[in-house]
């Protein structure tokens, strides 16, 4: 007879197709871990080019060596956001004019103060919801004058975003942690 009727059971079924059900349960389990993956992070361009703002940055704000003191301080002027640059002038952080540069720059030549900073670690983390780029920079500043020598460890928190309507970096969070 052409057609002969065959009793298949449940083994029989998993031994031909077992493998095709994996198969298919495998595709279905990667297809929803593929679609249900976390978005993408930050371009390694970007971390790139934080990274190297966060250490510009910290190098003016550190910066008390009488050469460069000026220049430094007027780009910081331009790194910074509004708010944090009335901020840190209130706080006495930076100065509040022409006239408080120029005594702060002589006070320097007097003493003959330099310094040098040393950057250890740059951590750029992922956006927040706003869009701001958290950095943290830690390192050592070590200060020599006619008078003193000092060495000191420093760790800095930013919030770094972008300054509207261009690609140009901009400090617009800055807290000290450093221990004491």
């Amino acid at each position: 007879m052409y057609w002969r009727v065959q009793k298949i059971g449940p083994e029989q079924l998993v031994k031909l197709y077992g493998v095709h059900l994996l198969l298919v349960f495998s595709l279905i389990i990667n297809g929803f871990l593929w679609l249900s993956r976390p978005q993408k992070s930050m371009p390694t361009e970007v971390k790139q080019d934080v990274e190297a703002f966060s250490r510009k940055v910290t190098g003016h704000l550190l910066d008390t060596s009488y050469i460069t003191c000026e220049s430094n301080m007027t780009q910081l002027r331009d790194e910074l956001g509004p708010t944090l640059a009335s901020n840190l002038t209130n706080q006495g952080v930076l100065p509040k004019n022409a006239q408080d540069m120029h005594a702060l720059v002589l006070d320097m030549q007097e003493r003959k103060q330099i310094c040098a900073v040393r950057i250890d670690q740059v951590q750029v983390s992922e956006p927040n919801q706003q869009g701001l780029i958290p950095v943290q920079v830690s390192g050592v500043c070590a200060i020599h004058s006619a008078a003193e020598t000092a060495e000191r460890r420093f760790v800095f928190q930013y919030l770094i975003g972008q300054r509207a309507g261009t690609t140009q970096l901009l400090l617009t969070q800055y807290q000290d942690n450093s221990p004491n």
